[in-house]
């Protein structure tokens, strides 16, 4: 009996191509349908660009930072006043400083030797101990300095920026900078036909001179 192999393999081989030609061409159209699909998400994503608006020339002034703190009555004052009282304070913690550490070193060498009493070393120990907690209140008290004088500089530049955003009710001007030749200055050249410090420093000083003589 004759077999039908030939056959058989045909009709299978036949089959198979079928079936990769349904795959194909079905899932082309799943690829085709995602990147179309990816594509319109990715235009949708894409922010819409306007035209930029047009911008009209600015009235740009500036203030030389460091001839107002030079020139400003009020910080004047403030600062001669800061520093007289720290001037006072460091050299009198400096005077107490060393001769607390003279004394100290002098009480050693005689409580080594056995030159002090009992009595007398408790009373050293006790007017050394007393004399060193004076120290650490003098300290207290340049560290309250010091952040009274932030505070100070921090008053004066509210004042002067209240004045400059009322002084700004009549110039109008749409920017107005601060210009220093410190190493914190952010301005290299500021064109001096821009310098509004004279005037600025004029009205300050009226201000403070008609507020001290209240």
């Amino acid at each position: 009996m004759k077999t039908n192999f030939p056959r058989i393999i045909n009709i299978i081989l036949f089959i198979a191509v079928a079936v990769l030609y349904y795959l194909h061409f079905s899932g082309g159209n799943k690829t085709t349908d995602a990147t179309a699909k990816s594509a319109d998400s990715i235009a949708a994503a894409k922010p819409i660009v306007k035209m930029p608006k047009e911008i009209k020339a600015s009235k740009i002034v500036y203030i030389n930072s460091d001839v107002l703190n030079a020139k400003y009555e009020y910080v004047k004052d403030l600062t001669s006043a800061a520093q007289a009282k720290q001037s006072k304070l460091e050299s009198t913690y400096q005077a107490k400083g060393q001769k607390l550490q003279q004394d100290y070193a002098e009480f050693q060498q005689k409580a080594s030797q056995g030159l002090l009493s009992e009595n007398q070393s408790a009373a050293a120990q006790e007017d050394l101990t007393k004399r060193k907690e004076e120290l650490d209140r003098m300290e207290a008290q340049l560290q309250t300095l010091m952040e009274e004088i932030q505070k100070s500089n921090e008053e004066v530049r509210k004042t002067v920026v209240d004045y400059v955003k009322e002084y700004n009710k009549t110039s109008k001007y749409n920017y107005i900078l601060t210009y220093t030749n410190g190493p914190g200055g952010l301005v290299i050249l500021a064109n001096d036909s821009l310098d509004i410090t004279s005037e600025i420093i004029d009205g300050l000083n009226a201000q403070y001179k008609a507020k001290k003589k209240k």
